[in-house]
């Protein structure tokens, strides 16, 4: 197989993926949010009808679990919102790396409290739609595990080109982990470890580097090295 056919076949899959996962956000949207929307409107109209209930010891008893379940009802919506924002792919074609870098960093920032770094230097004034979904969406990762397992305030995120290339580190000091093997026969295939192996994934599909450095108590080193041009 020639190498342009393995690009080519790598570019297919790169969007075939990203094509799934925005149909998969517009059926989330379109459908169990939708239901969601509906019952808590049910809900609020039986609170309603409970609260001018003229028999208090019935409205008495039911009112307090209609309200928790209300409660319980508008948290999911909360999230699966911020899970459907998260994954709305912004306008690669139109907008250049670095500000759907910034864009990101300032939503994680927004959603999670979360201070991120930021240093961009100089970029490629070409890059291509495929590179920034693939470094967008591993930093997307980077940034939503630091929140979940890092335990820290503050993460740092560069983003860089040089020769033709476009790195991209994200280091905190966090409580770091014993990383998976990612790379060779051993590499793990196990469910819990789905975002770590996304993004070496995506890094490979493009002929890049992946590399990932951590250890408990000594925080977590990111690095990605991947084409500007492919």
């Amino acid at each position: 197989m020639s190498v342009s056919h393995f690009m080519s076949n790598n570019h297919r899959i790169l969007s075939v993926t990203e094509e799934e996962l925005s149909r998969i956000v517009l059926d989330i949207h379109d459908g169990p949010v939708q239901y969601l929307f509906a019952s808590l409107s049910l809900l609020t109209q039986i609170q309603s009808q409970l609260e001018a209930c003229e028999e208090p010891t019935a409205a008495d008893e039911l009112l307090p679990a209609v309200k928790k379940t209300s409660h319980m009802v508008e948290e999911a919506l909360h999230e699966i919102r911020s899970f459907l924002g998260a994954f709305r792919p912004p306008e690669f074609h139109t907008r250049p790396l670095a500000a759907i870098i910034e864009g990101l960093a300032l939503q994680h920032e927004d959603w999670t409290g979360q201070v991120v770094n930021l240093e961009v230097g100089d970029m490629p004034e070409d890059v291509t739609t495929h590179s920034k979904i693939a470094l967008y969406r591993i930093l997307q990762e980077a940034l939503s595990n630091a929140y979940r397992h890092a335990g820290v305030d503050q993460i740092d995120v560069k983003v860089w080109g040089r020769d033709s290339m476009i790195w991209l580190q994200v280091d905190d000091d966090g409580q770091g982990f014993t990383p998976p093997p990612l790379h060779g026969p051993q590499a793990t295939e196990r469910e819990e470890h789905i975002g770590l192996r996304g993004m070496r994934d995506r890094v490979n599909l493009l002929g890049g580097r992946f590399h990932l450095y951590s250890r408990p108590g000594k925080g977590t080193h990111i690095m990605v090295k991947i084409p500007a041009q492919v």
